[in-house]
C-alpha cells in the first residue's frame, strides 16, 4: 500500500511538472508571436524614413529577457545592482522600456509619441535589435523591453569555383614531305567537335621567337603546304590546335618540327 501511495504521488509530480513546462512553452510562444509583431511595426516606421529594417539579434533577445526580468524589480534604466542597462551585454547599445500597454500596437504607439524613444527606433546607426515581453500579476502587468545594437551582418564570402582546365588535344602522327624549295606537312585527323583549328607558327632567327605565320580554321583541313622557300636551309615550326569556348580561345601544348629544304 505504501508503495502504490508514493507511486501516485510520483506521479501527480511529474503531472504537475509536465503541465508547468507546457504552460510555459505555450506562453514563450504567445510572447514570440508579439515580439515579432514589435519588431514588424518598428520596421514598418523606419520604412516611413526611408531606413532600413532592423533585424533580430539573439544575444540581443537575450539581453532583453534579462532586462524583462529586471524592470519589474526596478522599472528604469538603471538595473537592480545599480549598474547601467548596456552593462546587459556588450552588444547593447540603447534601450526602450514600457510598462502597461497591453498589445505590441499599443507599445510601438507610446514609443513613436515620445522623442527619445522614437530616435532610438529610427536611428539609422541601429541595424540589430532584441525584444521581450513579460507579463505578470503585479505592478504595471505588461512589461516591454528593446535593447539595439549597431553590429554590421557579416559579410559572406562568395568563392567561385576554379574554372575546369580545357584540355585541348595536341596534333600527333606528323608526316613531312621536303624538296628544294617545298615542305609539305600532314597529321592526324583530329575531332572537330573537339578542336576549332590550328595555328601554324615559324621561328624567326632575326627576332629569335616564333612568330604566327597562319590559321587554319577549318579543323577538317589536316595538311599544310609551305612553299617559296630556301634549298638546304632548316626550318623549325610549332604547330598548336586551339577550341574556341564562350568566346575564348584555349591552346593545345605545341607539336615541334624541324625540317631541312633539299639542295
Amino acid at each position: 500500500m505504501k508503495i502504490n501511495k508514493s507511486f501516485r504521488i510520483f506521479k501527480a509530480v511529474l503531472l504537475i511538472l509536465f503541465l508547468a513546462t507546457a504552460s510555459s512553452l505555450f506562453i514563450e510562444d504567445v510572447y514570440a508571436d508579439e515580439c515579432d509583431e514589435v519588431l514588424e511595426l518598428v520596421n514598418e516606421e523606419r520604412a516611413k524614413d526611408s531606413l532600413p529594417p532592423l533585424r533580430m539579434d539573439e544575444d540581443l533577445k537575450k539581453a532583453a529577457k534579462i532586462r524583462s526580468e529586471e524592470v519589474t524589480i526596478v522599472f528604469g534604466h538603471t538595473r537592480p545592482d545599480g549598474s547601467k542597462f548596456f552593462t546587459v551585454s556588450p552588444k547593447v547599445k540603447s534601450e526602450n522600456l514600457a510598462a502597461g500597454q497591453k498589445t505590441p500596437k499599443e507599445v510601438v504607439s507610446a514609443w513613436m509619441k515620445s522623442p527619445g524613444h522614437r530616435k532610438n527606433i529610427l536611428n539609422p546607426k541601429y541595424t540589430t535589435i532584441g525584444i521581450n515581453y513579460k507579463k505578470t500579476d503585479t505592478g504595471y502587468k505588461n512589461y516591454w523591453v528593446q535593447v539595439f545594437g549597431s553590429e554590421k551582418p557579416k559579410k559572406i564570402q562568395v568563392v567561385s569555383e576554379k574554372p575546369k582546365e580545357i584540355q585541348v588535344e595536341k596534333i600527333s602522327g606528323i608526316k613531312v614531305e621536303r624538296r628544294q624549295n617545298q615542305i609539305s606537312l600532314k597529321w592526324d585527323k583530329q575531332v572537330s567537335s573537339k578542336v576549332s583549328g590550328y595555328e601554324i607558327f615559324v621561328y624567326s632567327s632575326k627576332n629569335k621567337k616564333f612568330q604566327l605565320l597562319g590559321k587554319i580554321t577549318n579543323p577538317n583541313i589536316s595538311s599544310l603546304i609551305l612553299t617559296g622557300l630556301k634549298s638546304s636551309t632548316t626550318y623549325k615550326y610549332q604547330i598548336k590546335s586551339y577550341k574556341v569556348i564562350d568566346r575564348k580561345v584555349y591552346y593545345s601544348t605545341p607539336s615541334k618540327i624541324s625540317v631541312r629544304t633539299k639542295n
